[in-house]
Order: C-alpha cells, then structure tokens, then sequence
C-alpha cells in the first residue's frame, strides 16, 4: 500500500551524495611515479543528504487485539484528529492513506512543474490512490473520515487543476461538496458554503460564467432546506458581482446581488454584517446608471442595519463607500441620508473626483472601474 512503491524513478531524486571523494590535489600527487614521500590526501568534507523523514502517523500501528474498540471513533472535534487515529482504526487507515496520497500528489505536480517524462505517470498513480481513497473513506461510519476524505478530494482537485484537466477538476468539486454534504463533523454546512465558492472561483477563472452563477444559486439556496449562516456566501456574491461588474455585464450583477439579499433578508441572523459588502456594489450600479431613487432605497436599508459610522473609518475607503454613490449626491434626499452616515461635506465634495480614478476597497485590491 505504500505510496513510494514502484516509484523508482524518483528513487535518484534522493540519493545521498557518494560519501568519500579524493581531492584533485590528492590525485595528481598519488599519479607521480617518483620515489618521493607518500602524501597523505585531505579528503573534502561531503555533503550527505539527509535520511528522509517518515511523517510520524505511517509509523503508527494500533495492535490486531485492540482494533475492535471504536469507543473513540465518534469523535467531532477537528483538533482531536491525531489522538482519533492513533485510537481508532479505521480513521488510522483513513489517515495513513492521506499522507501517501498528499505525498504523490506534491510528487506529480513537482514532476509537471519540472517538466518531467514521467510526470503523467505519476499523476495517474496519484490519482488512482485519490480515487480509493476518497471512494472507501468517503462514506465512512465515522466523522474522521469525512474529514479525511475531503482532504483527499482537495489533493485530487489540486492536481487536476496543476494538469489542465478542468472538467475532471470540477466534478471532484461536486465530489467534495457532497461529502461535506454528509459530514458529521461540526459548523458542516458553514464550510460548504466555501466549498461552492471556491468552486466558482475557479468556474471563473476558466471563463465560464454561466455555470459560476448557477453554482452560485445553488450555495444559496442551501438556505431554504437547513439552517445555514449566510456569512458563508457573503465573499460567494461579492465574486460573482464584481466579475460581473468588470465584464460589463451589470444586469448579471444585479441579478446575483439580488438574489443574495433576498436570502440573507430572510435566513440571516447577521443581516447587518453580511448586507454591506454586497450592498455596496448594488448601489454602485444604480448610482452609475442615475437612479436616485434606487440609491435612496439601498441607503436608507444599508443604514437601518449598519451598526457603526462608514464615513468615519480609519481606512480611507471602507468597501468603496460612499464613493459608489456619486453621481447621485447631488440628490437633497441622498445628502441629506448621507449625513446621517456622518459623511463630511469635504467627503461627498470629493466623491466624483474618486469615483473618475477609480475606487480601491479598503484593503487596496480590486478596483471598482472609474466613470
């Protein structure tokens, strides 16, 4: 079962250098024929290569007699993954097999990244242990495993990514979101959340946008079955907007914060927490396409659930606000919501100056497009 078995072409990548070399002095004065006095060679201090670590889970054994206690099996605690597997045996077996496998998938892609002849054998022999692994841990009796097999699932998508195999990549996303789907670990339903979003992350970097947003619908409508806390989605719409907002597409954009608001209007229990970052990007497309009274709405909204002053942050700009909302400061009803933020008139003054440079979120990264 060990990973490194048949491995042999790699075995050169960690051999230890010869360990005695004569000097070049010491070979030239010993190939004289003369009778002088023998000289003693100084031989050069080797460098020897470390003897290779073995992670100290594959040294554990838990003893033929003693397998059958499953007392400590059923354990939920993620920091208690190491006492579980040195405890109970099938989460040992679970964990040593994801060890071998995070092993041979770093080897993989190091051999792609190197440009290597046998880099796709080696990702087919990592894959065929992903696969097993994933596949008997998967649906395991016990919480560990779980959790274990999505660390496999992460191995695997990680190298389908490495090797351009998109599609493949993408369905070990549905592997890994359906186990979690089943996990038995705690806050489960929060990390899905993730999942999805991770998910369309990388649906985006491959241009598919389409199938980013059903993603999307699909991370949110979770809400609608189970108890879910929306703050899992909150980055989910965010990326969807702001992708949306860049292609030009903002009716998209629109789309996806809406439907994102509408959930978390009804489902969240931190509405004021999880509203703003998307409910900003909102009123930047309204405010760029002059509607006032859309602006307004979203203001008075946004400022009935905000429980701190957005004018007055350290930072300089807090998630682009308020210069989304120029051009439509003029407005007296949204001067005078805008006081009501504590903006000062040196603030809402400068808004359009901002907003034509363009407007960085407060932690200097994605700029909103000037207009």
């Amino acid at each position: 079962m060990h990973i490194l078995t048949g491995l042999g072409a790699l075995t050169a990548l960690f051999l230890a250098s010869p360990l005695t070399a004569q000097s070049p002095a010491a070979a030239s004065e010993n190939s004289k024929s003369d009778n002088s006095a023998p000289v003693v060679a100084k031989s050069r201090p080797i460098a020897v290569s470390p003897p290779r670590q073995i992670h100290p889970i594959l040294k554990l054994t838990i003893a033929p007699e003693k397998r059958g206690d499953l007392s400590t099996c059923g354990d939920r605690d993620q920091s208690a993954l190491k006492f579980v597997a040195e405890t109970c045996w099938p989460v040992l077996q679970a964990y040593q097999d994801l060890i071998r496998l995070q092993k041979a998938s770093r080897t993989a892609i190091a051999a792609h990244d190197a440009g290597a002849a046998n880099a796709e054998d080696l990702k087919s022999r990592a894959l065929a242990m992903a696969f097993k692994s994933a596949e008997k841990h998967g649906s395991g009796r016990w919480p560990m495993q779980d959790e274990i097999a999505q660390s496999s699932y992460r191995a695997l998508i990680a190298m389908l990514k490495k090797f351009g195999e998109s599609d493949a990549a993408l369905a070990a996303y549905d592997g890994l979101i359906g186990v979690q789907g089943r996990s038995l670990m705690y806050n489960g339903t929060a990390r899905r959340g993730y999942l999805y979003k991770d998910k369309s992350e990388y649906l985006l970097e491959l241009g598919r946008r389409d199938e980013a947003l059903a993603n999307f619908q699909a991370a949110i409508a979770l809400a609608d079955r189970e108890p879910i806390d929306m703050i899992s989605n909150v980055e989910h719409a965010e990326l969807i907007a702001y992708d949306a907002i860049i292609a030009k597409d903002q009716d998209r954009a629109l789309d996806a914060i809406n439907m994102f608001l509408d959930k978390t209007e009804r489902h969240s229990r931190h509405q004021d927490l999880v509203y703003y970052p998307v409910q900003i990007l909102k009123i930047y497309i309204l405010a760029g396409r002059n509607d006032a009274d859309g602006v307004l709405a979203e203001l008075k909204s946004f400022n009935s659930l905000s429980r701190r002053n957005m004018c007055q942050q350290k930072k300089p700009v807090e998630y682009y606000f308020p210069q989304v909302i120029s051009p439509t400061q003029s407005d007296p009803r949204i001067a005078a919501e805008l006081e009501t933020f504590d903006c000062s008139a040196a603030i809402i003054a400068a808004m359009d100056a901002n907003m034509a440079n363009g407007v960085l979120a407060s932690d200097g990264v994605k700029p909103l497009p000037p207009r």
